[in-house]
């Protein structure tokens, strides 16, 4: 029975209900006859509709928008400047209250003449609601460009600032700066703000202090953009020139204006951006006021006063000030305090901090710089420890310092982290250190290549740009040896997609090869005169999908398949460093960590190749001492001389002599001139297996050989070129080789006369016959050559994807 009861009660009470109109009551319902009666000419019905519609409008913004819909501000547009006192105020009130939709500021300034008629009355008017209501609607037209254009084009600039300095009401003294900051926001605007004659900081100074909060926030907003404009010069000169950065430190020390201290910080943050203004705030005393406001802070604005001085520390002038003041070591100790919001601008000025010498040794007695590393603190600021490492580079005896074994370990350490952009730092400070040939030592000895191979894999740019740049700079023989081992360098071949996206991949292949000249000649089927075999220098006899190290070819199991000729003319228990090791100077390493492919473990399984020092013997005999065709600059060492051939100035006419005796003396070795012996394929492979079955080893020495094909005369030719100063290519496609020479070029008239050439314009411009015409050096481009080569025509060598096919049509 209860609900029949309420049903009645319900219908009882809408029977009560008043739905007679009332004029001045506007509803939703209502509001379009509201609109209509703003076309009435009684002043009473235009006043107290006008104050209706102020009344619906301050209710609820979805009231402003029915309204807007109604197109009331047109209505209303119409009577801003009626002689009715009343009229005017509401009729403003009311465009103000339209002007804050964000479609509203657009229709009034669709006519220019609006917002003109709007500005005069500041100048006019005195009335103090006619002004605190159209200094509003200015400030609200001008958060549009084309308000700000308008309102400049009707010059009461002075005016404004004359209102914003001399009202007595505070509500016209905001929106007079509101309207100037919105103005300082438009780039065309600005200037004619900053080049009026009224302006003048004491009083937008004085408004800072003011007792209303929200002036105090304006005033600060367009101080804050007035001093952002350094460009212009004019602004800054007349700031540092007032009292500016003086009341800002005092409104930070007046507890009374603690609602705005974060405020002014972010001031001062942004005015320190130059290297005068940082100057200016240092010789004002600032900068002792605001260490001494960090000591006594809330908490809350302690990270905001830090961060004033954390901006001085990027500019040259900051850092010398917060030198002087000590703040260096505010850094410090801020690092180790339990406030963690702190931390990453206090290692942000430690970083920034070490740019200056005094300061980073000062702080490096601290022991700040190596407690930041630490795994388990937040990644900003190991960030920033690793950017305090780079930093600190650019001084010798800081950098002397980092180059300890536990140091580089720490690093290596931090690149099996997860941050990428702490990798990305920390490969920029190991590269920065491998200038030093002990930290080259000392990364290997770390196990840095592992790490380095291990990232790799990581498919992010910017990081394997930098691995790549870290390899380049501190890859060694033996890094090279370890790079190949890991597989590093069959992966870096491999991944084309890799080669082609990142810029560094190419060079960083590049710079291992050059220390494996093994590894280059495998996988690019080419070594150039400027590319030096070493001791050690080996070549498959049959290239396989993976270039093996030295120690994985000897200890496959028996029994041995493939041959490997290896160039070694030294004992395998004598010192691994030799005269005739010629190199060129980024590959000899001054490490005594390194150990050969010669040395070591495998040294016993290795051939002892008397042939090839008599070899080498027997030509030092018959061509002198190669200075005669070469100018050397010779380095002397505790037990050896190494002699390198990139060095030379010059080299003689007489190069050609001795690239065919070479030639005739490589073909004696192998076969004897007049083909004593069988040099056909199948004697090769017979010969080269017994050679395996006597020597027990896969191994064979190339002076061991006295039956070879091209691949093995080739081989024995560039070993040997190397090292009597003859420059020579070994070039290879499949199981096909030749060596092409660079000599100069005599003169018909004048063949028995040496004449010396420059050694930096040599190019290759011979091919070397080794084994139709011993002897013989065919022109590049001539028809013999091809045939040397084999370009009429061996199959293209394919090895890892690569076409190698020398083929000229």
């Amino acid at each position: 029975m209860a609900k029949p009861l309420q049903k009645e009660r319900e219908n009882r009470s809408a029977e009560k209900k008043d739905l007679t109109f009332h004029p001045y009551t506007i509803t939703p319902e209502s509001a379009h006859t509201s609109i209509l009666l703003l076309e009435s000419t009684e002043p009473e019905i235009l006043c107290q509709t006008l104050r209706a519609i102020t009344k619906f409008s301050a209710q609820d913004t979805q009231n402003r928008y029915i309204l807007f819909d109604l197109d009331a501000i047109r209505y209303i547009l119409l009577h801003i400047e009626h002689s009715e006192l009343n009229i005017r105020r509401f009729a403003l009130k009311a465009l103000a209250q339209l002007c804050q939709l964000p479609q509203g500021p657009e229709q009034v300034l669709a006519d220019s003449a609006n917002l003109r008629k709007i500005a005069f009355m500041l100048v006019k008017v005195e009335d103090v609601f006619v002004l605190e209501f159209a200094s509003l609607v200015l400030s609200e037209l001008t958060r549009e460009p084309l308000g700000c254009e308008q309102l400049v084009s009707a010059n009461i600039l002075s005016t404004l600032f004359s209102r914003m300095k001399n009202s007595l009401d505070p509500d016209v003294q905001k929106n007079c700066l509101q309207t100037l900051s919105n103005l300082l926001d438009d780039p065309v605007c600005a200037s004619e703000v900053t080049k009026n004659q009224q302006f003048s900081w004491p009083s937008l100074l004085a408004l800072m202090q003011s007792k209303y909060l929200a002036i105090q926030h304006a005033a600060l907003r367009t101080v804050d953009q007035l001093i952002c404009r350094y460009k212009d010069l004019v602004v800054q000169k007349t700031f540092r020139a007032s009292t500016g950065v003086l009341d800002l430190c005092d409104i930070l020390e007046s507890y009374e204006f603690r609602d705005v201290h974060a405020q002014v910080l972010g001031v001062l943050r942004d005015y320190v951006e130059t290297e005068e203004n940082a100057s200016h705030l240092y010789q004002s005393g600032c900068i002792l006021r605001l260490l001494a406001y960090l000591e006594m802070a809330l908490p809350a604005m302690k990270p905001h006063c830090l961060a004033v001085l954390t901006k001085m520390s990027f500019t040259s002038n900051g850092r010398d000030a917060l030198y002087q003041t000590g703040t260096d070591m505010v850094f410090c100790h801020q690092l180790l305090s339990s406030n963690v919001d702190l931390l990453a601008d206090a290692a942000m000025g430690v970083a920034n901090m070490t740019k200056l010498l005094p300061s980073a040794v000062r702080m490096c007695e601290t022991n700040i710089i190596e407690a930041l590393c630490v795994k388990d603190n937040p990644i900003e600021a190991q960030r920033l420890a690793v950017q305090c490492y780079i930093n600190l580079q650019n001084y010798h005896v800081s950098t002397r310092a980092m180059l300890s074994p536990d140091f580089v370990l720490e690093l290596v350490n931090i690149l099996e982290r997860i941050d990428i952009r702490l990798k990305i730092l920390t490969c920029t400070a190991l590269t920065g250190l491998m200038s030093e040939d002990l930290a080259k030592d000392l990364f290997t000895l770390k196990k840095g290549e592992e790490v380095v191979s291990n990232n790799l894999r990581i498919e992010h740019v910017g990081f394997r740009t930098a691995l790549c740049i870290l390899i380049t700079s501190s890859v060694t023989d033996e890094g090279a040896e370890i790079y190949l081992q890991l597989g590093t360098l069959h992966y870096m071949i491999e991944n084309k997609a890799a080669r082609y996206v990142v810029g560094a991949w190419e060079p960083a292949i590049e710079a291992i090869f050059r220390h494996h000249p093994s590894a280059k000649f495998a996988y690019t089927g080419t070594l150039d005169i400027n590319d030096f075999t070493q001791e050690g220098f080996y070549v498959l006899k049959r290239l396989t999908k993976r270039f093996p190290t030295i120690q994985e070819v000897l200890l496959q199991k028996p029994p041995p398949r493939d041959p490997v000729l290896i160039a070694m003319f030294l004992h395998p228990q004598s010192d691994g460093n030799s005269s005739m090791d010629i190199r060129m100077p980024y590959q000899r390493s001054s490490s005594k960590l390194a150990v050969s492919p010669s040395s070591g473990l495998f040294a016993s399984f290795l051939p002892d190749d008397v042939n090839l020092r008599s070899y080498l013997l027997k030509l030092r005999l018959w061509f002198g001492d190669p200075a005669k065709s070469l100018h050397y600059i010779e380095i002397e060492d505790a037990h050896y001389e190494v002699r390198y051939r990139d060095k030379c100035a010059e080299v003689s006419s007489s190069l050609k002599q001795r690239a065919q005796l070479l030639a005739e003396f490589v073909v004696q070795q192998m076969s004897g001139l007049t083909q004593e012996r069988d040099c056909s394929m199948p004697s090769v492979e017979l010969h080269l297996a017994d050679l395996m079955t006597e020597l027990k080893s896969p191994v064979v020495g190339v002076g061991w050989v006295r039956v070879g094909g091209p691949l093995e005369r080739a081989v024995l030719y560039k070993v040997l070129s190397d090292r009597v100063g003859l420059p020579c290519a070994l070039k290879r496609v499949a199981s096909h080789a030749w060596c092409e020479v660079a000599l100069p070029e005599m003169d018909s008239d004048n063949e028995e006369t040496e004449v010396s050439y420059p050694a930096g314009l040599l190019r290759c411009n011979y091919v070397v016959d080794l084994v139709s015409h011993p002897g013989r050096l065919w022109p590049l481009d001539s028809l013999e050559a091809h045939r040397v080569r084999g370009t009429i025509c061996l199959k293209p060598c394919n090895f890892h994807g690569r076409e190698s096919c020398l083929c000229q049509n």
